[in-house]
């Protein structure tokens, strides 16, 4: 995909950033998307001399709807899954002045590497805006409607409990969504959605499938301070690209085999 020229992206691209575990020691699975502190404290710095105006996703869509004013070079930082480490992530950033929006998967809630309530509330309460991901983290495109509506909606009910506060935005575990999916974050009663792309979000994104970029285990400060600049992705397309069509296709594909296979043996892939 060609890149859009440096001085046209930087008067559109929105950079959002996708954070996932911040820790010296992954966890299993989470190697290629877990930060060290020490790096994670080069972009918090990288992020704080960029000179961008720092929202959280509620406020970038508001600004998206017109229902705010859109301020140039804007940037919004995320986190998906919400690890016990996210907590202190957050109050990072918050320090340097930089408000997150944090995606919680319900189900890792009190785990030993999860969220406690407690640490929910006390980052609501001091700025970073929650968001629901789901309850266990499925591909909702790939799986039967009613079951991803339940997670979709689940997911919320349980946050708006422990939070005692309204829940707005929703996140797609994997980036995965059709518009079905889509249809039913917007039944739920959300008001808007983070997708992935790993591309810039602009004024035309879709306010429930915004664009983001996946910060990487070996993203360097010199390299996310690039993107900052507007610069090194391209702009969010509007319509969906035949790979994803294609990559879900496999997905529910593997999904269809392994049901038959349960039925024929009783017994779940391997």
């Amino acid at each position: 995909m060609t890149l859009e020229p440096p001085s046209v992206a930087h008067a559109v691209a929105i950079p959002v950033l996708l954070y996932h575990s911040v820790a010296d020691e992954p966890a299993v699975g989470q190697e290629p998307f877990t930060v060290t502190p020490k790096l994670f404290a080069e972009h918090v710095a990288a992020i704080a001399d960029a000179g961008l105006t720092a929202v959280t996703i509620s406020e970038l869509v508001a600004s998206l709807r017109g229902d705010r004013p859109l301020v140039a070079h804007t940037v919004a930082v995320t986190f998906d899954d919400a690890f016990a480490n996210t907590q202190l992530a957050a109050e990072r950033l918050r320090e340097a002045g930089v408000p997150s929006t944090i995606y919680v998967q319900t189900n890792r809630i009190g785990l030993r590497d999860g969220p406690s309530v407690e640490a929910l509330r006390e980052l609501a309460a001091a700025g970073a805006e929650i968001g629901a991901h789901t309850v266990s983290h499925p591909y909702l495109d790939s799986i039967p409607r009613a079951l991803a509506a339940r997670e979709i909606a689940e997911s919320r009910s349980v946050l708006e409990q422990h939070l005692g506060r309204r829940v707005e935005t929703f996140a797609y575990p994997h980036g995965a969504y059709d518009r079905h999916v889509r249809a039913a974050v917007i039944a739920a009663g959300h008001t808007s959605a983070a997708a992935v792309k790993n591309a810039f979000s602009h004024p035309l994104d879709d306010p429930f499938a915004i664009a983001r970029w996946t910060v990487m285990h070996d993203t360097s400060a010199e390299r996310l301070a690039l993107v900052l600049k507007g610069r090194g992705l391209p702009l969010a397309w509007t319509k969906e690209r035949r790979r994803t069509r294609a990559a879900r296709r496999v997905r529910r594909m593997r999904r269809h085999v392994a049901s038959l296979q349960h039925r024929v043996t009783g017994a779940g892939p391997s």
